[in-house]
């Protein structure tokens, strides 16, 4: 299946996305926001000049820019994700053939693709990976790693293993079958749940106490931001987010905050533990899912879609997503794949 390369405003690529929501949303979101360096490559199985009458029943489209590790580098969506998307008697369980190619046509590509340079500032993460080597000499997929920093920051040492992120399990299934999955990395053992909401049917904001005020993460603010989370996220990414955040008026001291991630998802939301059950983080997503979210996800019927990726098991989280009228919707899960070591029986 032939692969092509698209702008971010690609007509047929935004309405593609667009009739398919909420099921596309991280790429649908990934694809509009302005952080893009010029490594990034924006791909689908069907043509930038197709109309919107001419696109498959079956595709798939990605973002990938592997200039952004170690940070998340490639999303992934296809229209088998959609329930009921296949109608053959013989194909009720998983993708559908045509969606099953259209993935792998996708990472075949991709692995003809020039690996850009790592940005300078992310070159720490590097130092850990090799650091992590020294310590755990150990390789390949049956090697195992006790759990620290460096064991998320190991597949940079390996320059075709990618991060795949918000992925649906049955695309991270096709890719184990295809024998990409690397097992030896984190992630693909914890599925979290996608959670969905209609930005209309979120309640109303509730007022701060007294002692509180809003306002925006700063750059000043970002320190206790990455100390609070094992999510490896620059300052200059998190610059570059929407981020709403609630500040003690007597010390300007941020006492919880949350973003909008690359792809749009509710991402570090953080509650210092003295402001605790108060109420305060579900105030914050609603503000900053009201905020930034009505205009970037909407569907074929004018409905404003937002997101969050919650961890199976994280009791908390999720009563948090379900107190806003967000239902699960599907698993996913973020982890590492080799995008040039496809067993080519898989098809």
């Amino acid at each position: 299946m032939q692969v092509y390369e698209h702008h971010a405003s690609s007509p047929p690529l935004q309405a593609a996305l667009k009739g398919t929501l909420p099921h596309s949303i991280s790429l649908s979101y990934r694809t509009k926001h302005p952080s893009r360096t010029p490594n990034a490559h924006i791909l689908a199985t069907f043509p930038p000049a197709a109309s919107t009458d001419s696109i498959p029943r079956c595709w798939a489209a990605a973002y990938l820019d592997r200039s952004m590790r170690p940070e998340t580098e490639l999303w992934i969506f296809t229209t088998g994700e959609i329930p009921g998307h296949c109608e053959s008697p013989d194909e009720k369980e998983g993708f559908c053939t045509e969606c099953k190619k259209a993935v792998l046509s996708l990472i075949d590509y991709m692995g003809t693709l020039p690996i850009p340079p790592m940005h300078p500032w992310n070159e720490p993460a590097m130092e850990l990976a090799r650091q992590h080597e020294k310590e755990h000499p150990q390789t390949g997929p049956d090697a195992v790693y006790p759990p620290g920093p460096g064991l998320y920051m190991r597949h940079l040492l390996i320059p075709m293993v990618v991060t795949l992120g918000a992925c649906h399990h049955e695309v991270v299934q096709l890719l184990a079958e295809a024998g990409m999955l690397r097992k030896e990395f984190p992630g693909h053992e914890a599925d979290l749940n996608k959670f969905w909401f209609k930005v209309a049917d979120l309640p109303q904001t509730r007022d701060l106490p007294e002692k509180l005020r809003w306002g925006e993460m700063r750059e000043k603010d970002l320190a206790i931001v990455q100390a609070r989370t094992s999510i490896p996220r620059t300052a200059r990414t998190l610059l570059s987010l929407k981020s709403v955040g609630v500040f003690e008026k007597a010390t300007d001291k941020p006492v919880a905050w949350t973003f909008l991630g690359l792809d749009g998802s509710l991402t570090t939301l953080h509650t210092e533990p003295e402001w605790r059950g108060k109420g305060i983080a579900k105030a914050v997503t609603m503000k900053i899912f009201k905020e930034h979210a009505p205009e970037l996800a909407v569907d074929d019927e004018e409905n404003a879609w937002a997101h969050a990726d919650v961890y199976v098991g994280n009791v908390q989280s999720e009563s948090l997503c379900r107190s806003l009228g967000g239902k699960p919707s599907v698993k996913i899960l973020w982890v590492r794949v080799h995008i040039t070591k496809r067993d080519s029986s898989v098809t």
